[in-house]
C-alpha cells in the first residue's frame, strides 16, 4: 500500500513528466509559429528548456509574489493564464491583519504590476512545483530578478518554502536608520 508520501511522489513525477511531454508537443505544434515570432524583437531567443520559459507575457498579478502569465509555444492547457509563485520571497498579504501589512501588500502589488507591464523581456527560470503543487519560478524582468527588486525595496522577505517567519510589516516599510557612531 502506498502512503501519503508515496502518492505525492508519484503525483509529482507524473505531473513533471506530463509537463515535459506538453512542452515537447508545444515545440512541435508551434515551432516557427507566426504569433511567437511577431510578438518578440528580431533576434530574441524565445526557446524554452526544461526549467526556463522565455518571452513570457504578463497578464495580471494578485499580490507581490504571485503573477499570471501566458507562455508562448506551449499548449494553451499548460501555457495560457498560468499562475506562478515567485520563488525565494514572501510578501505581505493583501488580506492581511493590520494596516501596515495591507499597505505593504498594495505597494508590492503595484511595483510588480508596473515592472512586469513595462518589461521588454520576462523569463521564468528554475521552474518547479512548490509544496502545494503551485508553479514556482524565479521571475526575471529585463535581466533583473524580481525577487531581488522586492527585497531591495523592503517589500519582501527571503523565503525558502519552509515555515514562514513572523514579519512586522510596519518596521519593514520604514527606511533603515544607520547606526550612530
Amino acid at each position: 500500500m502506498i502512503g501519503k508520501r508515496g502518492v505525492v511522489i508519484v503525483y509529482r513525477s507524473s505531473l513533471l513528466l506530463f509537463l515535459a511531454i506538453a512542452l515537447l508537443c508545444g515545440y512541435a505544434r508551434v515551432a516557427g509559429a507566426e504569433s511567437l515570432v511577431s510578438s518578440q524583437k528580431e533576434g530574441t531567443n524565445c526557446s524554452h528548456d526544461e526549467t526556463t520559459f522565455r518571452c513570457v507575457k504578463f497578464i495580471k498579478n494578485y499580490d507581490g509574489d504571485t503573477a499570471t502569465f501566458d507562455i508562448p509555444g506551449i499548449h494553451p492547457l499548460f501555457g495560457k493564464r498560468i499562475s506562478v509563485r515567485i520563488a525565494g520571497i514572501d510578501t505581505a498579504e493583501v488580506r492581511g491583519k493590520g494596516p501596515c501589512e495591507k499597505d505593504s501588500a498594495r505597494t508590492s502589488r503595484r511595483l510588480v504590476e508596473n515592472k512586469l507591464k513595462l518589461a521588454k523581456s520576462i523569463e521564468l527560470r528554475k521552474v518547479d512545483r512548490d509544496k502545494y503543487f503551485r508553479i514556482l519560478a524565479e521571475v526575471y524582468v529585463d535581466g533583473q530578478s524580481l525577487a531581488e527588486i522586492l527585497i531591495a525595496n523592503r517589500l519582501a522577505v527571503p523565503y525558502d518554502g519552509g515555515k514562514k517567519s513572523v514579519v512586522n510589516w510596519c518596521e519593514m516599510g520604514r527606511p533603515r536608520v544607520p547606526a550612530s557612531k
